[in-house]
């Protein structure tokens, strides 16, 4: 089996590669790549240069893609994107645009082929406060425009998989963590906070977000590629667990030494806070400038990003590593 990976030098894209080495061999995988943005790129391309990945150049903003013609494939991992939460919508049209044209340029090669696509819980997001988790089936409304181009993605992928004879398989993702992972995230600002050990690290927010360890996801998108049960199928992907953003907090502050003692937030004020970012004539008046705080802010007070993975663990039987088994990848360890 031939596999193509997108984004392939990335955070996933890195364990996914690898996984596919170990098991079929360099042979077996092709990567559509572009010049490295960090160091950790660039060491992932030489090592699949040295390796003997076959490497194609591209960009999926030009079109084509790649000069050279699609190689023939059985499946593939679309990973490529921008997750910049904090980046305009013109800055993000990889995620739908880039989807359009990497499909154009594998049009010749699709029919019969898998495509898994790396999607994220921002699709889903809330229009008002949440009061349960989120599944497959809850509401598409999305209010950033990282989850807006990331939601196009997926209507893309949909609409092209009958007129160009392939299947899909979309996980959602919420939080991935790991060695080499996103710089300014949710596990990169909590070490932060934790090591300095100041008010707003040891506040217990009370809303529960769902993670899940980056080698956890290589180890489902491959998994999942090969059932026939997921094709066409969307998966709400994450751990076991079902933490709040305090107790997060407090585990990576024991991971490093530097206990966290919580400050709890008082009842109405919490209650206020709530009642505040829920608003939506507030939100409709905030300066751009205040939107993405006010947005992050709505996710930790109350049970934003928030997964119900009923329907990933009746297909996917594979172990998922808890926080404090994660967190040991983590902590002082290089990608």
């Amino acid at each position: 089996m031939t596999t193509l990976v997108t984004g392939a030098t990335g955070f996933i894209g890195r364990r996914v590669v690898r996984r596919l080495i170990e098991r079929g061999g360099p042979e077996t995988v092709v990567c559509l790549v572009k010049p490295p943005a960090n160091q950790l790129e660039a060491d992932a391309l030489a090592s699949f240069r040295a390796r003997g990945v076959r490497l194609f150049e591209g960009d999926l903003l030009h079109q084509p893609v790649c000069a050279e013609p699609p190689p023939h494939i059985d499946r593939v991992f679309h990973l490529a994107a921008n997750i910049d939460t904090d980046a305009d919508e013109r800055d993000l049209v990889v995620n739908h645009a880039g989807t359009r044209q990497l499909l154009d340029w594998l049009a010749p090669v699709s029919r019969g082929i898998r495509i898994v696509y790396a999607s994220s819980v921002a699709v889903h997001d809330r229009d008002r406060q949440p009061s349960g988790p989120i599944d497959e089936n809850s509401p598409l409304v999305p209010r950033t425009p990282y989850g807006k181009t990331k939601l196009l993605g997926e209507v893309v992928l949909r609409e092209r998989a009958s007129t160009d004879g392939y299947s899909s398989t979309i996980l959602r993702l919420p939080t991935v963590y790991g060695p080499g992972q996103k710089a300014g995230g949710l596990f990169d600002t909590m070490i932060a906070l934790a090591s300095d050990g100041g008010l707003l690290g040891r506040i217990d927010w009370p809303g529960r977000t769902s993670i899940v360890h980056v080698d956890d996801v290589a180890a489902a998108m491959i998994e999942l590629s090969g059932m026939p049960e997921a094709a066409g199928e969307v998966f709400c992907v994450a751990s076991d667990e079902s933490l709040t953003v305090g107790e997060l907090a407090r585990m990576v502050g024991r991971a490093l030494g530097r206990p966290i003692r919580p400050v709890q937030i008082p009842r109405p004020l919490l209650g206020l806070g709530r009642a505040i970012v829920w608003n939506r004539t507030a939100a409709a008046v905030l300066p751009r400038s205040a939107r993405l705080p006010f947005w992050r802010l709505s996710l930790i007070v109350s049970d934003g990003f928030w997964f119900d993975t009923t329907k990933f663990r009746g297909v996917y039987r594979g172990p998922l590593r808890d926080l404090g088994d994660g967190l040991r990848d983590v902590i002082g360890v290089d990608d």
